[in-house]
């Protein structure tokens, strides 16, 4: 088991160092766009006709990308818990050493578990989150055949993922029985 969490937490480690660097070339990317997308709404064959908003959307994409740490604490305030995101903050995590993961009971176990693989599902979750922020940027493009709709989704259960503990302490309080 030490080596699957040991594995889990290298995987978490690796999106922790992908997500900064995707979060900032997503930031150009969309800064880049917006300036040509202004810059060819003044042209007679507009390829933004009918769609004049996207080229301030990508702006405000590129602002949201450049601080996407802030967009998710946001977002956690917003789901009700105080967790406050820093997308660098993972890249120090280190795997606990397991030991004895069997609880008293199955909830105990399952929090044990959720512990032990707590810093890949932050780090999953955050990642879950800007794919959202992309899917949701391209169908706002035309280009995406997605809906707006299923974009939300995506990022409400990224943020689910971010806060894993907090939901499985939810769900297995939902499970317990009076004894």
């Amino acid at each position: 088991m030490q080596g699957l969490v040991s594995f889990a937490g290298e995987i978490g480690n690796a999106l922790a160092i992908l997500l900064p660097t995707f979060c900032y070339l997503a930031a150009l990317i969309c800064f880049i766009f917006s300036a040509w997308g202004f810059w060819r709404q003044a042209s007679p064959d507009n390829p933004f006709r009918g769609k004049p908003w996207v080229p301030f959307v990508s702006l405000v994409l590129s602002g949201a990308f450049a601080s996407f740490n802030s967009v998710l604490t946001m977002a956690n305030v917003s789901a009700g818990t105080n967790l406050v995101v820093s997308i660098t903050a993972l890249t120090s995590y280190t795997p606990p050493n397991v030991g004895e993961v069997l609880g008293g009971a199955p909830g105990d176990t399952l929090i044990n578990v959720v512990q032990l693989f707590q810093g890949f599902f932050q780090a999953f979750g955050a990642m879950a989150c800007f794919f959202a922020a992309v899917a949701w940027r391209s169908v706002i493009n035309g280009v995406g055949n997605r809906s707006q709709g299923g974009c939300l989704i995506q990022f409400t259960f990224g943020i689910m993922l971010i806060n894993i503990l907090t939901m499985a302490q939810w769900l297995v309080s939902m499970f317990q029985t009076g004894a």
